[in-house]
């Protein structure tokens, strides 16, 4: 059995903005779009990866 992981660097998922469906890549067709309802376009979720070091010229305050 493979075990997926949700969360972490290079994790992503795609999220429908007509019916809110989200799914993993491996889920949406070859066109690229929605299992669920159809539509055209799905939105390309990804979580982790950021930059945990603070933005330059940020008010820095200690």
């Amino acid at each position: 059995m493979r075990i997926i992981p949700l969360r972490g660097p290079g994790v992503s998922w795609y999220k429908c903005p007509a019916c809110r469906l989200k799914c993993r890549p491996r889920a949406v067709g070859v066109d690229g779009a929605c299992p669920r309802c159809g539509h055209a376009h799905m939105m390309r979720l990804s979580f982790g990866g950021r930059p945990t070091s603070s933005t330059p010229g940020g008010d820095d305050r200690s």
